[in-house]
């Protein structure tokens, strides 16, 4: 899992959460730039993403890049879902896409929902 959220105490709560569910989060970016280098270098299966980061980059263009040559999974959690424009959304094709402050159980029930079959496939 890559956690790309620039507001450090957000990611650190987010961390702390994937890690409860059973998630190896392998990094967490700051920007799109170090976000889609660093799933490059990783190669996670599921990507939480923070629409608005730093250096003015946005995640959705991490997440399109993401999606489209790695096939990462993504979560968008964002306070302003509305910059997703609709060819966005069908080209990244997110899991799910939560409103922040996003609840613990909403995000949980998402991942889970995202894990089972995935670890069937993987014989987990």
């Amino acid at each position: 899992m890559l956690i790309i959220e620039d507001n450090a105490l957000i990611a650190l709560d987010l961390e702390t959460q994937m890690e409860d569910l059973g998630c190896d989060v392998v990094g967490v970016a700051v920007t799109a730039a170090q976000a889609i280098d660093t799933a490059r270098r990783t190669l996670p299966d599921l990507a939480l993403v923070d629409l608005q980061l730093a250096d003015g980059s946005r995640g959705q263009d991490a997440a399109l890049v993401l999606r489209s040559e790695l096939d990462v999974a993504c979560i968008i959690l964002s306070g302003s879902l509305h910059s997703v424009t609709e060819e966005e959304r069908l080209a990244i094709r997110p899991l799910a896409m939560l409103s922040k402050p996003v609840l613990p159980h909403e995000l949980g029930d998402v991942v889970s929902r995202y894990q089972k079959p995935h670890r069937q496939t993987k014989g987990l």
